[in-house]
């Protein structure tokens, strides 16, 4: 394994190259270019204000808007990266069986592109709550921290897809339909506290079972805070950050190390399959 992370970092140029190539990619041929990844999130936060606010108000969470794109934005890096990453293998047959380089560049390459969007995205949302004189709360100082421990589960679910994809491909079509209803699992556009309140929730331990769950969880707490979780008793959840973190980070490195692992394992057998 540790052959392998410097075999990766003497080929960190290459990964750059890749980056960019997908970023290029993506906007190809586009008028607006990168404007898009500022664009994304005004769009959003137009149409939720404009839905949530005015025809359907939402009365019984405070900005409701606000809570709305503390979870979406990581939520579109997880499921963008993940679509994206998971035919990265098959897609490239000619550099696969012609050129030796480290195979998990192709979806790494592809998570970096999306790392670049989510800041944009996250700059754009940060001006919109300074616009709004948010109260930030104090535990903002981890978002850096929440965000790698999201990147790290992302990127381990990313090999494992990419690879898994190459001897399976229903596992490209199973990701576009699990995404669906992970995304319905996991509390984004509903607080936890509903979830708590329902007769499901004796079912709370397996619910948050779910990775995504959590890492929202924390993203909603650090930015959406304390505060105004105090003053809505749907949102308000007895949710201690320090333990969450500590739950997240022994997931996202468990999902990393398995997902490297299994790639690796499976990588000499990617030639012959595609």
């Amino acid at each position: 394994m540790i052959a392998r992370l410097k075999d990766l970092w003497a080929h960190r140029e290459l990964l750059w190259n890749m980056t960019v190539k997908e970023l290029k990619v993506k906007y190809k041929r586009s008028v607006l270019g990168f404007v898009w990844s500022f664009m994304t999130p005004l769009i959003m936060i137009a149409v939720f204000t404009l839905v949530f606010s005015i025809l359907f108000p939402r009365t019984d969470i405070e900005w409701f808007v606000v809570f709305l794109m503390c979870g979406l934005l990581p939520w579109l890096f997880f499921t963008n990266s993940l679509m994206q990453s998971v035919a990265t293998i098959v897609y490239n047959p000619g550099l696969i069986k012609k050129v030796y380089f480290p195979r998990e560049i192709l979806p790494i390459a592809a998570v970096g592109a999306n790392v670049f969007h989510f800041m944009l995205q996250m700059l754009v949302f940060f001006l919109f709550l300074l616009i709004l004189r948010w109260h930030f709360s104090p535990y903002l100082i981890l978002f850096p921290l929440v965000f790698l421990l999201e990147l790290m589960f992302t990127m381990g679910l990313c090999l494992f897809v990419s690879a898994a994809n190459v001897y399976l491909r229903d596992v490209q079509h199973f990701v576009e339909v699990a995404t669906m209803a992970w995304f319905w699992l996991t509390p984004i556009v509903y607080p936890i506290g509903y979830f708590i309140s329902s007769k499901f929730g004796k079912y709370i331990a397996i619910y948050l079972l779910n990775p995504m769950a959590d890492i929202v969880l924390l993203f909603q707490y650090i930015i959406y805070n304390p505060y105004y979780y105090a003053k809505n008793s749907q949102v308000a959840v007895a949710y201690i950050p320090v333990k969450g973190i500590i739950y997240a980070a022994v997931l996202s490195v468990f999902f990393l190390v398995g997902g490297y692992y299994f790639f690796h394992m499976t990588e000499r057998g990617f030639a012959e399959q595609i």
